[in-house]
């Protein structure tokens, strides 16, 4: 990204907080402009006592002291404390709007990308552009104050003043041939890295099937590998930087000998003052200083850019569109679906999962799709949900296609369970706020109820309180389907989708679960994928489907009769 379009990135979030910039850089100002005064007064009350006006050096160190309490008891301190609100406040309107757009990717872009880089860009990157933008605030003030600084100079020998130029000039030239080689660093070091945190999240969250295969080993060797690599590179950036301040360094120091050695000559020669010399041993560091931020700011602004073209491929959808909905409004369906002729690839498939495939489901009816693994049956709840847009075809609900549905009505009309559900690692009752935040502790029950999950939880330390882990480690699976299925039936969605949501119950709570479906089938659309077919028998229609289409369709015992398919299927699967 060229410097005028990270400008035109970073704006919209700068001008959110005008007033603030303005103010940290009033506070900033006025402590640099009486720091300039230091080195002056502190000359001039030498330059008096070397004449033997002690009076008036006394009075010019207490005029120094009193500005500088002044300084660090009111602009100083106010200057940091607003700068870092300022920055914060940055961070938060940049991480909120980047984790909005998150939310809004195309499922493509979690499968190519992974998790651990959606935290880095939300979390480590914009961290980045706050820690750039406040080391910028500080170049700024040290321009000013050390282009007052070098008026002064200026004023007091043109030799001086043009030693420091050609000082200022040698370090832009090398500080401008230094930076291009540091942000193809600082990409690789954030790629590293993304692959890093990808990798711990992976292996946390995977830490009992790591434990059940006895492979930490392994996992430990592959992680010291992937640390061992982002160790490297950053060695290699560290060691190119210190290069770089090394040579910074010796440069600073000729230009001290050189502009003393000048004004002592100066001085000598009857053309300066001591009042300069003590002057410029406080100023000549100001330069030193900027110089130094040049520098460190090099680095940040390198970082900067590498973060600013990472954010900018998400929040300016670069990357990956934002999935886009339509505007049709309905949280009253009457729950009927229809796939016509609908034809579906995955975008790096050329096989075609769905092919000509049409489907009618009646509203409030409870229907099973079965058959052989790999025949499609996920695709179709992925198509429902619109995880997937089909490549040809269309698939309505209640007769308009869902496509043409706006966010809300889509998200609350249809509710998924399955077969391992994702939870909070929050409270039970905090799982089901996270769906309504209205909803009671007695309404909470009532599904719970339902789910067959009530007395279990009664019987915890703190019942409906009870933190259940992270994917909700603390429960069984099968009391995590529950869990799931009590949490689905209090979003109270016309349609809801079961995905082996059964697997993992007892015969017994199977039964009880098949019951409660069975009722709530009576004012919902029930749509169940299974292999276990004892699950599905009482369904109002089940479709056999193989390689992409519905082969048969019928009641259990209407296909039991006639279909060789399903005869196979419910003797191995029953």
């Amino acid at each position: 990204m060229s410097n005028k379009e990270i400008v035109r990135f970073l704006k919209p979030f700068l001008m959110k907080e005008k007033k603030s910039i303005l103010l940290a850089i009033f506070f900033a100002l006025f402590s640099s402009l009486i720091g300039v005064t230091y080195g002056y007064l502190s000359g001039y009350a030498i330059n008096a006592a070397s004449e033997m006006a002690v009076k008036v050096a006394v009075i010019t160190l207490l005029i120094n002291l009193f500005l500088s309490i002044v300084n660090y008891a009111f602009f100083s301190r106010l200057s940091v404390l607003v700068s870092t609100r300022l920055s914060f406040r940055v961070i938060q309107n940049i991480s909120f709007v980047l984790f909005h757009k998150v939310l809004k990717l195309p499922t493509k872009a979690f499968e190519e990308k992974s998790s651990g880089e959606f935290i880095n860009r939300i979390t480590t990157d914009s961290e980045t552009i706050t820690d750039s933008i406040s080391s910028l605030l500080q170049i700024v003030i040290r321009v000013l104050t050390s282009m007052l600084v070098f008026f002064y100079c200026l004023f007091n020998s043109f030799w001086v003043a043009l030693e420091i130029l050609v000082y200022l000039v040698v370090l832009y030239k090398i500080t401008g041939n230094y930076r291009p080689k540091l942000k193809e660093f600082q990409k690789k070091i954030k790629e590293q890295n993304d692959e890093y945190v990808a990798q711990v999240d992976e292996d946390i969250h995977g830490i009992r099937e790591i434990r059940a295969l006895g492979i930490h080993e392994n996992i430990f060797k592959h992680l010291k590998e992937i640390v061992e690599s982002l160790f490297c590179k950053r060695d290699d950036t560290i060691r190119y930087e210190q290069n770089y301040y090394a040579f910074v360094y010796i440069l600073d120091e000729v230009l001290v000998a050189v502009v003393f050695i000048t004004i002592i000559v100066l001085i000598l020669m009857g053309k300066s003052t001591l009042t300069f010399l003590v002057a410029m041993s406080y100023y000549i560091y100001n330069f030193m200083n900027l110089v130094n931020s040049f520098a460190s700011f090099s680095t940040y602004y390198q970082k900067l850019k590498v973060a600013v073209e990472r954010i900018h491929e998400i929040i300016d959808n670069t990357l990956y569109q934002d999935m886009l909905f339509g505007e049709y409004h309905n949280l009253s369906p009457v729950g009927s679906i229809d796939f016509r002729n609908v034809t579906f690839q995955y975008h790096d498939n050329k096989k075609k999962i769905l092919e000509h495939f049409d489907l009618h489901i009646k509203e409030n009816t409870k229907v099973a799709i079965i058959g052989k693994s790999g025949q499609g049956k996920s695709t179709i709840f992925n198509l429902l949900l619109r995880y997937f847009d089909v490549t040809k075809g269309k698939v309505l609900l209640d007769g308009v296609s869902i496509g043409e549905y706006d966010e809300e009505s889509l998200r609350k009309n249809i509710s998924i369970i399955r077969q391992d559900p994702f939870l909070f690692h929050k409270t039970i009752l905090e799982n089901f706020k996270m769906v309504n935040p209205k909803i009671t502790l007695k309404e909470v029950r009532k599904y719970c109820k339902d789910a067959l999950l009530d007395d279990y939880i009664l019987s915890l330390p703190h019942k409906y309180n009870t933190k259940i882990g992270e994917g909700g480690v603390n429960l069984s699976g099968g009391q995590k389907q529950r869990l799931a299925i009590a949490r689905a039936l209090s979003k109270n969605s016309k349609i809801i989708l079961f995905d082996e949501a059964t697997s993992a119950l007892d015969n017994e709570s199977q039964e009880k679960i098949i019951e409660v479906i069975r009722e709530i089938s009576k004012d919902h659309t029930i749509l169940t994928i299974a292999h276990r077919l004892s699950t599905i028998i009482d369904s109002d229609v089940i479709h056999i489907m193989d390689e992409g289409r519905i082969v048969a369709s019928g009641t259990h015992e209407e296909l039991l009769k006639s279909n060789s398919i399903y005869q196979d299927l419910y003797k191995n699967n029953a």
